[in-house]
């Protein structure tokens, strides 16, 4: 798949799949429940979190 993937791009929809080799249509249908598609968020691509403030001791 992810051979497959660098070759071709991402896959646009679960139908894709079944063009990698090893997957066929049964193997598709039988878990496009489970399946998803389209391009992923790298964490570089999320904006980096602020830290929390320091608790402040309770007297």
């Amino acid at each position: 798949m992810v051979a497959y993937r660098r070759q071709h791009g991402p896959f646009l929809r679960v139908e894709d799949l079944a063009r990698v080799k090893g997957i066929g249509t049964a193997t598709v249908e039988r878990n496009r429940q489970r399946m998803t598609t389209g391009v992923m968020k790298s964490p570089a691509a999320e904006p980096p979190r602020r830290a929390l403030p320091a608790a402040v001791p309770r007297r």
